[in-house]
């Protein structure tokens, strides 16, 4: 792989951003420590790339990571530090367990794909990585026959399948009738040539089992006003010129069929019969 001194990491687990050692887009950086300096935090995901090879690791909980040499990726699983580093902190970094030096454990996934088709990879596979399913385990006072007869085994609020590019945040029941649902386009713009696109679905053909939606509303992200009551602020600049960039508004949903555009979170609270 022919590197330059760029590298990617995600910013909060979902948007990638840019990174370039020793430099910094806002000002004129001044190199005093060329190893901290140039580490970031890695949420989910680091890589390099060139025109034919991109090399991305996954990470299963936020790290520290670099490229400190070009071509290289480096993670910081855990930092222990047997003597003060003279740094202010007046004592050195050794959490202990039982006088032990603590024990890290992770698990690290690696793609070498071409930088065209590694979107695809990294992103369902992070989404797999980070929300894997929870086996726990119960003791039961009968045969698993009679309970099993009992209690329902299986059960799914999902009757059909989301498109590949969405992802369910969150599925909420607040009342008997009523339930909160956010989900998520977890794709950015332009870094897949199939799902980087904006995508269209119906909630109530996803949702049939929880029963036909009677009432519908859009909520802000928060989830604490409907969307049609938001009214954004406009700042003035310290040249008291407003500080305002004219983004198209988010019209409301009227409906229950939902379009997604790459990175967008749409929150709802539906009421059921």
């Amino acid at each position: 792989m022919i590197i330059s001194s760029k590298y990617y990491t995600d910013a909060n687990g979902r948007e990638v951003l840019e990174r370039k050692r020793n430099y910094r887009p806002t000002w004129n950086y001044t190199v005093v420590e060329p190893v901290s300096g140039n580490y970031y935090p890695v949420n989910s995901r680091i890589w390099i790339k060139d025109q034919d090879q991109q090399f991305t690791i996954l990470t299963d909980r936020t790290q520290g990571g670099a490229s400190i040499v070009d071509g290289s990726v480096e993670l910081m699983i855990h930092r222990r530090l047997l003597y003060d580093d003279r740094l202010g902190v007046g004592e050195p970094l050794n959490e202990t367990a039982y006088g032990e030096g603590l024990v890290v454990r992770g698990k690290h996934i690696l793609f070498i794909q071409p930088p065209a088709t590694s979107a695809l990879y990294h992103r369902v596979s992070s989404q797999g990585l980070y929300m894997h399913p929870l086996a726990t385990f119960a003791i039961i006072p009968q045969t698993y026959d009679s309970y099993a007869a009992a209690y329902r085994q299986t059960w799914s609020a999902l009757t059909d399948t989301l498109p590949l590019n969405v992802h369910l945040l969150t599925f909420e029941q607040l009342a008997p009738q009523i339930y909160r649902i956010r989900v998520e386009h977890y794709f950015e713009l332009n870094e897949d040539e199939t799902y980087s696109h904006p995508v269209t679905f119906n909630l109530q053909s996803i949702f049939k089992s929880i029963g036909q939606i009677s009432e519908f509303t859009e909520l802000t992200l928060t989830a604490n006003l409907p969307l049609t009551d938001l009214k954004r602020l406009t700042w003035l600049s310290s040249e008291q010129e407003s500080s305002y960039i004219f983004v198209p508004e988010q019209k409301a949903a009227t409906n229950t069929t939902i379009r997604l555009i790459p990175m967008q979170i749409r929150t709802f609270n539906v009421l059921v019969q």
